[in-house]
């Protein structure tokens, strides 16, 4: 469950990455966000309002709030920093979530 907070997490911030102004669209996804930026800063708002509640219902109002803006940081710097290498694709992100998945499950 915590995993998938985490995605839904790093899934609204790259959205909201790609749209910046400085960000030049590389194709795909990209084009569509900066074509529909309003719309995709939208979807990556719910995203993270859903990620919120997801985590203030899983450990309670104080641990939940502080474990969104902890984790909001994380997958901030993990976008930030690996962004740039073009590493940000979906059977790579597909493969840390279920390995992180499978790790939640086995512990």
């Amino acid at each position: 469950m915590i995993s998938t907070l985490y995605l839904i997490q790093f899934v609204a911030f790259y959205l909201w990455q790609i749209t910046a102004p400085k960000r030049q669209p590389v194709g795909g996804l990209g084009t569509y966000a900066i074509a529909n930026k309003s719309q995709t800063r939208l979807i990556g708002v719910a995203l993270w309002l859903v990620a919120c509640a997801g985590f203030v219902f899983e450990w309670g109002l104080a641990s939940g709030l502080f474990g969104f803006f902890v984790g909001l940081m994380a997958v901030g710097c993990l976008s930030v920093v690996i962004e740039p290498f073009n590493y940000l694709r979906i059977p790579g992100v597909a493969a840390i979530y279920v390995s992180c998945v499978l790790l939640e499950i086995i512990v």
